[in-house]
């Protein structure tokens, strides 16, 4: 693995969670044993299944750049992603390990409309002109994104969560289509400022570029990954057991100003559980994945009722929303050995009117209001 495959590995673990990145990607295909391999980096999270191949040019052997640009990325890179494809469309199963040591089979992955990306490190005297190029288009698999390693750096550290990532990818496809000529001429910053300001495609305005060094960067609102390690600590003595993926899938999926609406209430009832405070459950639904979830107090000395309280409320916010899935968040505090104990629950099936459960709601309805509230999905300085 090359200094660049190492680093793309470890920043696609971080961004789209080691459970669903996979950088060991030698798989068996026959019953001799015998193997094929895939891209050097695959990104597999419920709906999106992303494939890169990574190029990293030999500091040690001079010569010109161009030219290992048009050799290395453009052949040979290109042809690494259509051989993936290819073996994607051809074998039902492809089990590899993921980054967190567990084997699954991205054969499965095969029916989704993969995302194809080529991230390239060219070393010195790359031109600029070659570096603009966004796409490589191919007649088998379609658009190949072109990014050199510092772009793609400044897209995720800007686009901090994986939903967001893909939808950048998308909008970056869209945008190219619509304005292929003019794209080719303008730096990465360009489309990530367009991007931050509108989703609309048809209008190329340079002021757009402005936005990337005005973005107000308010991570620390929605930063809920000291949550998501809470959490996986929780089911370490069980390793083996990936029934946690459905929750972790269903937060990868939140966007900024879901993961904003998000850690607002954790840290609501965090402070109620240190006070030893019951409250009503407080609750959000993300308007794009359709999930609900429910934030839960319980009391110390009524921790051991945890399991039947937060399977309660989880499926009580279920029903009340209409929703087909939803995940439920309990929380107490020790208040002699001061620490917090969360617990989870992932509820999923298909609504369905229940007249004996709407008559329980109705004579003892456990939740505040739903509101709806107007956010941004990014603010800049202005």
């Amino acid at each position: 693995m090359t200094e660049s495959e190492a680093y793309i590995s470890n920043l696609n673990s971080s961004f789209f969670f080691k459970e669903f990145t996979f950088s060991r990607n030698k798989f068996k295909f026959d019953e001799k044993g015998e193997q094929l391999e895939l891209a050097d980096n695959v990104v597999w999270l419920d709906d999106l299944l992303l494939i890169s191949q990574i190029k990293e040019r030999d500091k040690a052997i001079s010569g010109d750049s161009n030219n290992w640009f048009k050799n290395k990325v453009l052949h040979k890179a290109v042809k690494q992603i259509k051989a993936t494809i290819k073996y994607f469309d051809i074998y039902d199963d492809i089990y590899i390990q993921n980054e967190k040591g567990h084997v699954l089979n991205i054969g499965e992955a095969k029916k989704l409309e993969p995302i194809k990306l080529i991230i390239y490190s060219p070393g010195e005297n790359f031109s600029e002109s070659t570096r603009f190029f966004k796409f490589h288009k191919s007649k088998q698999v379609g658009l190949i994104h072109l990014f050199h390693i510092e772009d793609y750096l400044w897209i995720c550290k800007y686009l901090i969560t994986p939903f967001e990532i893909k939808e950048y990818l998308k909008f970056r496809e869209a945008l190219f289509n619509y304005h292929e000529a003019i794209l080719n001429t303008l730096p990465e910053q360009y489309i990530l400022g367009h991007y931050i300001e509108t989703l609309d495609i048809k209008i190329i305005n340079p002021k757009y570029i402005e936005n990337v060094a005005k973005l107000i960067q308010d991570n620390e609102k929605f930063d809920i990954s000291f949550i998501i390690e809470n959490f996986k600590e929780k089911i370490r003595a069980d390793s083996e057991n990936l029934e946690y993926y459905s929750i972790i899938k269903e937060i990868a999926k939140l966007d900024r100003s879901d993961l904003r609406e998000f850690k607002k209430r954790f840290e609501f009832i965090t402070e109620k559980a240190k006070k030893q405070e019951f409250t009503v459950p407080t609750r959000m639904t993300s308007g794009k994945s359709k999930c609900g979830f429910v934030f839960v107090v319980l009391e110390f000395d009524k921790r051991t009722f945890w399991k039947n309280a937060v399977l309660n409320f989880t499926e009580a916010h279920k029903y009340d929303q209409r929703l087909d899935k939803t995940i439920g968040m309990i929380i107490y505090h020790n208040p002699v050995e001061k620490y917090f104990d969360i617990n989870w629950c992932f509820v999923e099936f298909k609504w369905v009117q229940n007249q004996e459960f709407e008559d329980l709601l109705k004579r003892n309805y456990p939740f505040r209001p739903v509101g709806k509230k107007m956010d941004y999905r990014y603010y800049v300085n202005d």
